[in-house]
């Protein structure tokens, strides 16, 4: 309702100052999972927050495989994951995803079914309508095969392949890496009746 020619705000609703100061407040509160505050123009972003929610998704995931779960919703919106890889941190992403796989899968199921690498004809697209390039996915199955190999977690400096690709391929590389951890945890389940 507007009186003269000034909208009036409905009793309750915050206006966009109001709508700011919530986003902040609910990124920096430990226990929401906002990463990130966007004026249009400008983005602030939380990393470590992303890493964790990367995590606690991908540990959902695991509990119950059923369970949907959704990059965009539950780790960290599209332009948030373009932006850390356009400042650098791609590689970071790529391998906290691997290494949080790895500690996830080890905790539960037999080391020789995890450690056991994806066959090189695995391919993701087929199992999964996603619309990842053929360098990003195997880029993914690659690092991915990497970490189950390893003792000791990969650091940026074990994914030069991370540093040739542009942000998007990075951040394609990231979800594949997302992805491939879900159908090896569904196989894992399947193989050892493991819930």
């Amino acid at each position: 309702m507007s009186w003269l020619g000034r909208k009036r705000r409905v009793r309750g609703a915050p206006g966009p100052a109001g709508q700011a100061q919530q986003a902040v407040s609910e990124m920096l509160d430990p226990y929401h999972q906002r990463a990130s505050v966007s004026d249009g123009d400008r983005m602030l972003i939380e990393p470590g927050k992303v890493l964790a929610n990367i995590a606690l998704a991908m540990e959902r995931v695991d509990t119950d495989i059923n369970t949907p779960v959704s990059i965009e919703h539950d780790v960290a919106p599209v332009d948030e994951l373009m932006s850390i890889a356009q400042i650098g941190f791609g590689p970071s992403l790529a391998v906290h995803v691997a290494n949080t796989a790895m500690q996830i899968m080890s905790a539960r199921y037999p080391a020789d079914l995890v450690r056991r690498p994806l066959p090189d004809e695995f391919d993701l697209r087929k199992l999964i309508p996603l619309t990842i390039t053929d360098q990003p996915h195997e880029i993914a199955r690659t690092i991915f095969n990497r970490r189950t190999a390893r003792a000791a977690d990969l650091d940026e400096a074990d994914v030069p392949e991370m540093e040739s690709l542009g942000a998007a391929d990075q951040v394609q590389v990231f979800v594949a890496l997302f992805f491939m951890f879900g159908k090896k945890v569904g196989a894992l389940k399947y193989t050892t009746g493991i819930e």
